[in-house]
C-alpha cells in the first residue's frame, strides 16, 4: 500500500523563536510543497487567531514565513478563520478581527491581509452535497469556492471532545460556519434564553420557516415547527439562544471529519503544517499560558491531512509512552476514531512514511 509523506524537522526548544523560524524555513523549502503555487494566485491561510488573553496560536512570526515565501512565489494570500458558537471574543468578524490583531496578525507584522471567512456574524455560508453519514448538507465558509490554494497552519493539542486537535478540526470546524458547528456539535433545537431576550426580533427576521414568535414579550421557538437549522443562533448578538452539546462524541468526530471532507473536496492544492510545540491538555480556545503535557516535538509538513495527524498522534504518544489524550480527556473520544473514519471516506492515508530533515 502507497504510504503518504510527512516531512518532520524536531524542535528541541520551542522558546527560541529564532531557532523554530530557521527550522520552518527549512523545512518549507527540503519539502517542495509550496512550491507549486502559481503567480497571482489566491492562497488561503487557515489558523486560529486564539482567544482573548490566551496564548494558544502559533506565533506569528512563524506564520510570516509562510507569508514570505508565497508572496515570493508572487502568490495573494490572506489569513483566514470562522466565527465561533461560543461567547467569547471571536462569536463576530469585529470581535474576531480585534483578537487577531492584539495577538500580532496585522498586515504590519505579517504584510497580509486578515480575513474572516464567514462573515460578520457566520452568516456567509453555502451548503455543500456530501450524503456521508452523518451528514447530508455541509454548511461550510462561500469563500472555499474562490481561492486556488489552502494553506493549513495547526497547533497540535489536546482537545476536551475529540482526544487531540490538529489539521481535522482545524478544518471541519475551523471552516464550517457558526450553523456548521452547530450542526456538529448538537442534536437538538435551540431555545431562547428569556432573560438575554431584547426582543429584537432578528431572530424572527431569519428564521426560513417561521418557528419563533413572540410570547410574553420576548422570543419563543416553537419546536414542532423548527427544524434545527441554526439561523437564530447566527443571528442573535444577546447570546440569548443556547444549544445543548449533546452529540456524542464518537458522532462529534465523525461529523467533523465529514466537514473536514466537504471543505477539502473543493480544493485541489492544498498543504497542511503541524506544530508540535507547547503541545497543552486543552486546544487553543481554552489554553492560556498552559503547562506542556510533552516535551517540544517539531513541526510537520504534509500534502495528506490524515497522515499528518496521525504521525503527530504517534509521536506524542511516543513520547508521553502512553495514550496520553484519553488520560487527559477520558471523556473523550479516542484520537484513533477521527483518524480511522477520515481514511475511510477518502481524506487520505493512515500510512505514512517520516521524511526526517
Amino acid at each position: 500500500m502507497d504510504k503518504a509523506k510527512v516531512f518532520f524537522i524536531p524542535v528541541e526548544n520551542g522558546k527560541d523563536i529564532e531557532r523554530v523560524n530557521y527550522l520552518l524555513k527549512i523545512l518549507i523549502k527540503e519539502s517542495n510543497l509550496l512550491e507549486e503555487v502559481e503567480q497571482n494566485s489566491l492562497v488561503a491561510i487557515k489558523l486560529t487567531f486564539g482567544e482573548k488573553d490566551n496564548r494558544g496560536y502559533i506565533n506569528p512570526r512563524y506564520v510570516k514565513t509562510v507569508v514570505d515565501k508565497l508572496k515570493a512565489k508572487g502568490a495573494k494570500p490572506f489569513l483566514t478563520d470562522t466565527n465561533v458558537i461560543y461567547k467569547g471574543k471571536r462569536m463576530n468578524a469585529v470581535d474576531h478581527l480585534e483578537t487577531a490583531y492584539l495577538h500580532g496578525f496585522t498586515w504590519e507584522n505579517l504584510g497580509c491581509p486578515v480575513f474572516i471567512g464567514d462573515g460578520l456574524l457566520g452568516e456567509n455560508g453555502w451548503d455543500v452535497e456530501i450524503n456521508k453519514k452523518h451528514i447530508q448538507k455541509a454548511n461550510i465558509a462561500h469563500f472555499i469556492f474562490y481561492i486556488d490554494y489552502l494553506v493549513v497552519l495547526s497547533h497540535f493539542t489536546g482537545h476536551l471532545l475529540t482526544g487531540f486537535g490538529s489539521t481535522l478540526k482545524n478544518i471541519g470546524m475551523g471552516l464550517a460556519t457558526r450553523k456548521g458547528k452547530l450542526q456538529q456539535h448538537s442534536n437538538i433545537k435551540p431555545k431562547i434564553i428569556v432573560k438575554n431576550c431584547r426582543l429584537c426580533k432578528l431572530c424572527m427576521k431569519v428564521c426560513p420557516v417561521e418557528a419563533i414568535v413572540e410570547k410574553e414579550n420576548v422570543c419563543f421557538i416553537r419546536e414542532d415547527i423548527c427544524t434545527g437549522c441554526g439561523d437564530c443562533l447566527v443571528a442573535c448578538k444577546f447570546n440569548a439562544i443556547e444549544v445543548s452539546y449533546s452529540e456524542s462524541v464518537d458522532i462529534l468526530c465523525e461529523k467533523m471529519v465529514e466537514y473536514a471532507y466537504a471543505v477539502l473536496r473543493n480544493i485541489k492544492k492544498k498543504v497542511f503544517f503541524n506544530f508540535l510545540i507547547k503541545i497543552t491538555k486543552e486546544c487553543d480556545c481554552l489554553a492560556k499560558d498552559d503547562p506542556s503535557i510533552v516535551p517540544d516535538i517539531g513541526i510537520m509538513a504534509s500534502d495528506d491531512p490524515v497522515a499528518i495527524d496521525k504521525a503527530g498522534v504517534d509521536m506524542v504518544r511516543e513520547r508521553s509512552g502512553k495514550d496520553i489524550f484519553k488520560e487527559l480527556h477520558p471523556q473523550a473520544s479516542l484520537a484513533d476514531i477521527q483518524l480511522n473514519y477520515a481514511c475511510k471516506i477518502g481524506l487520505g492515508k493512515i500510512n505514512y512514511e517520516l521524511i526526517k530533515i
